[in-house]
């Protein structure tokens, strides 16, 4: 029995809201520090945090050493994009040949949907709030397959959970124009012009403009996903769309964590634990700067009977200070020094961001103290990448999940070839065919951190290095490749091959003919065929369609054999069907060319012989070119192998 839609579903999302208040107000303060916003103080009245007032006399310095570690981690994560790699259901050559088409799918959706750019912002907001999450889903407008980066402002869990995965449905905000809305659902027209308007003090985003409330005439609408496959939009209090199956298996939204605490649902961020050295710092900095200025403007002892006026003392050069002698000249207090120790905390504030963000002179660009080894600061620097390993391990996951997701919605959805572009290996604006048929049933997606969709120059020429060194490709085709800029154009050569191959056998198994072609990929043909005669379902078919695919098997191996045949096949241009030349000898072509045994090979012969019979003009003419050139044209043999 189907599982109903809560009835409640907005008391549910509110409670989820008020769970998050004490964790929202970390995140806005992380923002702020963020932004440079960093002399603030929480006003319990507003629910929000306002700029402390200055003391008079004292100095306040923003020295940010957050942005530059946010920057330099960022870069570090998204460097290390991860690529997908979908492995075939079965050794067979059609599981494998889905494979790489699944494959060749993804990689024009990692740039049709800007996919990296996608997980960009996903980094961004691990870093400044945490959490964050991938959501895949189809959009009926655009006719395609969408994933976008979720803030943990607009992620809601059922209320008490402790664990993402504990969480029965997960719901995800957006606003969206009330007008909009009520085109998208006419027949909910009232109910969404009922819906109340978001809260300024939840809308999220954190910006140094006064208002930072959303903007007018917005609707929170809720995409709400349930563990069981149920889908529902909800506005206010009313469902707007009820699913209550989604046809992807795998769960539509990816929740990723920047470290993950045990029995917390929240992960933490990078800013977070900073803000509070951050803040120390700026206090430590300020203290100097307000000495420096102390030092440089010190105070004066002014005897009252000197008859100096209040405003005689300024900080102008070669000022003129008149007094009574008698009644005592001014003097300067010099003032105290700094004690060593405040020099001291500044440099060990530095040092103690750097550890907890593990982020090091090295890495920021700057030589370490009392390190000359250049063993020694490699080391330091890689000690530092590792330790963002974890965080780029839960990002992959995340990722793979999502890649799974995709292909099974273009398996549902692409049931028609959908044209996808990106740009070829030279530049030039390509397009591909991608549809169901052509992805694999059951995805198995693998992340690596490697470069299987970047399409740098040297990216590509170090692929076609690693294959000529393994003797994949000659030394030739790796020059050639790498000259032109074509990267590994053989491989997607190939995968067309093999493609065509598989339609043309699923064609030959529908009772329809085929032609094979001497521009063909022989040798896909020939793998595709053979391993397809190899299994159970082609002792299934009747007996005339396995001699038809026999004959076409047959044909395709032995092309090129006798030399009549290869002298007939030649002038065609053709494999099969092996159409007899009207001008050559019946018994002369019955010794060398073994009659099919399927009938509809038979009939296709005749059509191409009557074909064949008005070119025999042709043929004749071929024949006598043949026949005086064959060494220089064909450089064989009678009775020698090739085409």
């Amino acid at each position: 029995m189907a599982k109903e839609f809560p009835q409640n579903i907005k008391g549910l999302l509110d409670e989820s809201r008020r769970d998050k208040v004490a964790v929202r107000r970390a995140w806005n303060l992380s923002l702020k520090f963020l932004e440079g916003r960093q002399w603030l103080s929480y006003d319990k009245r507003l629910s929000s945090y306002i700029t402390s007032k200055t003391s008079e006399g004292s100095s306040r310095v923003t020295v940010n050493l957050l942005l530059n570690i946010y920057r330099n981690v960022l870069s570090r994560l998204a460097l290390a994009y991860p690529s997908a790699v979908v492995l075939p259901a079965s050794p067979s050559y059609e599981d494998i040949i889905k494979a790489k088409s699944s494959e060749t799918a993804l990689r024009y959706y990692w740039h049709k949907d800007e996919v990296k750019h996608t997980i960009e912002e996903l980094i961004k907001w691990l870093l400044t709030t945490g959490t964050g999450a991938l959501h895949t889903f189809y959009d009926p407008g655009l006719e395609c397959v969408r994933t976008e980066a979720v803030g943990a402002y607009d992620i809601f869990f059922e209320p008490s959970v402790i664990d993402p995965g504990d969480s029965r449905w997960v719901g995800l905000r957006s606003y969206v124009d009330r007008g909009d809305l009520k085109d998208a659902y006419p027949g909910k027209a009232k109910e969404i012009e009922g819906a109340p308007s978001p809260q300024e003090s939840d809308y999220g985003q954190i910006s140094s403009a006064p208002n930072e409330g959303p903007p007018k005439d917005r609707v929170e609408v809720f995409d709400i996903y349930w563990r069981d496959g149920r889908h529902a939009i909800v506005a206010g209090s009313t469902y707007l769309f009820k699913q209550k199956k989604m046809p992807n298996k795998t769960f539509p939204v990816q929740i990723v964590r920047y470290t993950e605490v045990p029995r917390r649902l929240w992960g933490k961020g990078l800013i977070e634990p900073l803000v509070d050295l951050q803040m120390l710092y700026n206090r430590a900095r300020s203290q100097v700067i307000h000495n420096v200025e102390m030092m440089g403007n010190p105070k004066w002892l002014v005897p009252k009977t000197a008859g100096v006026s209040t405003h005689a003392i300024t900080s102008k050069p070669g000022e003129k200070i008149y007094y009574n002698a008698a009644g005592g000249a001014p003097q300067q207090i010099a003032a105290a020094p700094l004690p060593s120790y405040i020099a001291d905390n500044i440099t060990r504030l530095q040092a103690e961001m750097g550890d907890v963000a593990g982020l090091h002179s090295v890495s920021l660009g700057k030589r370490a103290v009392g390190v000359t080894s250049g063993k020694a600061i490699q080391a330091l620097a890689g000690h530092d990448t590792s330790q963002l390993q974890i965080s780029q391990a839960l990002i992959e996951r995340g990722t793979t999940g999502m890649a799974r997701c995709v292909l099974e919605l273009m398996k549902e959805f692409y049931t028609e070839a959908k044209m996808m572009s990106m740009l070829d290996q030279y530049g030039r604006v390509t397009f591909a065919a991608i549809q169901s048929t052509d992805i694999v049933d059951t995805p198995e997606v693998f992340i690596e951190t490697g470069s299987l969709f970047r399409d740098e120059a040297q990216d590509r020429d170090a692929k076609v290095m690693e294959l000529a060194q393994a003797g994949m490709i000659t030394p030739q085709d790796a020059l050639q490749e790498m000259s032109f800029r074509t990267g590994n154009a053989f491989v997607s050569e190939k995968v067309q091959a093999m493609a065509h191959a598989r339609d043309m056998l699923d064609a030959a198994r529908l009772g329809a003919s085929v032609e094979v072609f001497m521009s063909d990929d022989i040798g896909s043909f020939q793998k595709v065929f053979g391993e397809f005669m190899q299994t159970e379902e082609f002792y299934l078919l009747d007996q005339e369609r396995q001699d038809y695919l026999r004959d076409v098997l047959l044909s395709i191996e032995s092309a090129g054999q006798p030399e009549e045949t290869y002298r007939t096949l030649l002038s065609a241009n053709k494999v099969f069907p092996r159409s007899q030349p009207p001008t050559l000898d019946p018994q002369r072509m019955a010794a060398n060319i073994a009659a099919p045994a399927s009938q509809g090979a038979q009939q296709q012969i005749v059509k191409e012989q009557s074909a064949a019979a008005t070119r025999a003009g042709s043929m004749a003419e071929s024949e006598r070119l043949l026949t005086g050139r064959s060494e220089a044209l064909v450089g064989r043999g009678p009775g020698t192998g090739g085409f």
